[in-house]
């Protein structure tokens, strides 16, 4: 957000009403963690804490329970970063083959067409993806990936960092190219089945009560995310459909706070540190990030510096922070909260951040 938008929409809540909601806390949680939810105008939602073994407490904020999943949005993509990198760990695949021999369409950028495009540069947004006019057409109504990459969907120059839903979306395509296999079967197999995890890219396939997400500001009743209706919808072929496969890994995973925990205390072990090594900046979007493999490195907030995820959409703001060295970290999931944020880190992430992982804190 600009400066002055960011002042505006903070002037904004201040002038709502902000109820106290119920807040049931166990384990190690610290006691401000319920005033952080409400202080940002949490509508419901959940905060883990974790150490390199697993959850270590949490906090259920308003009506919710333990297993509510949600949908992670962009913490999505350091997720499908881990799968990958297990894969490729394990001699599956190689981040840094050309995806153009596993799609059905080029990527290469017009300005570079001898230059290319790798898993690692799809998840590092070093891809030269753009997300445009076609993308956000694509968004409501399904595009072949071939007729998308013929749009308006390349960065204006290549060989620098824009953040691309699409170019992280596409992952999940070339994934499905390299394998032979759907990009959900694909995700079970790498993560979620060997770490006992209950999560899909489908909330059709979970069973269990899925939050809907709400817009704080303009306040509105009904949800922007209704979860009901999304596990209506019929579910596709379980084929792999690179064309089309593109909507999955960028903001589509559905998983409770508790299995993302695990997952965030999984990260902190020493075999992921290739994915918080440095691949590009930021910039002016946001001085305090940089960009590993689909892993945001936080610097110059805290003491240290940390790794993780943000998470934003339909009004539903999450994170996924730790940091490896103090091995500890915490996992947050909402139905809605304050969207304000000056840069890409939320304000109540930050603030997150500043109460569970300062170094300077005992």
């Amino acid at each position: 957000m600009k400066k002055w938008k960011v002042m505006a929409y903070r002037a904004g809540l201040a002038l709502l009403p902000n109820p106290r909601r119920e807040a049931r806390c166990t384990g190690d949680i610290p006691a401000k963690v319920s005033d952080i939810l409400r202080r940002h105008h949490t509508v419901s939602g959940a905060v883990a804490t974790f150490d390199g073994k697993g959850m270590t407490g949490l906090c259920l904020y308003g009506d919710v329970g333990k297993d509510t999943f949600y949908r992670t949005a962009s913490i999505s993509k350091h997720i499908t970063a881990m799968g990958a990198w297990r894969l490729h760990e394990a001699g599956m695949i190689d981040l840094d083959a050309d995806v153009d021999n596993y799609l059905s369409c080029s990527l290469r950028h017009p300005q570079a067409p001898d230059a290319p495009i790798t898993l690692r540069r799809l998840l590092s947004h070093t891809a030269g993806i753009h997300d445009g006019d076609s993308y956000l057409t694509a968004c409501l109504r399904s595009m072949p990936l071939s007729d998308l990459m013929r749009g308006d969907s390349h960065t204006e120059t290549f060989g620098g960092f824009e953040y691309s839903n699409l170019g992280a979306g596409i992952a999940a395509c070339a994934l499905e190219g390299m394998l032979g296999k759907p990009f959900e079967e694909i995700m079970q197999e790498a993560v979620f089945g060997p770490l006992r995890l209950h999560a899909s890219f489908y909330p059709q396939k979970l069973q269990g009560d899925i939050a809907n997400a709400y817009r704080v500001l303009p306040p509105g009743k009904k949800p922007i995310l209704n979860a009901a209706l999304r596990q209506k919808r019929p579910l596709p072929n379980n084929a792999p459909d690179p064309e089309h496969h593109y909507l999955l890994s960028q903001g589509n995973l559905y998983i409770s706070v508790p299995d993302l925990a695990k997952l965030g205390a999984e990260l902190m072990r020493e075999r992921y540190a290739p994915m918080r090594r440095h691949l590009a900046d930021f910039g002016a979007r946001d001085e305090h990030l940089s960009m590993g493999l689909s892993t945001f490195i936080v610097h110059d907030i805290l003491p240290q510096t940390v790794y993780g995820h943000q998470g934003l959409a339909y009004g539903a703001m999450h994170g996924l922070f730790y940091d490896p060295a103090a091995q500890r970290g915490f996992a947050l999931l909402t139905s809605g909260c304050s969207e304000a944020r000056l840069g890409v880190l939320s304000d109540v992430n930050i603030a997150l951040m500043r109460l569970i992982l300062d170094g300077n804190r005992t």
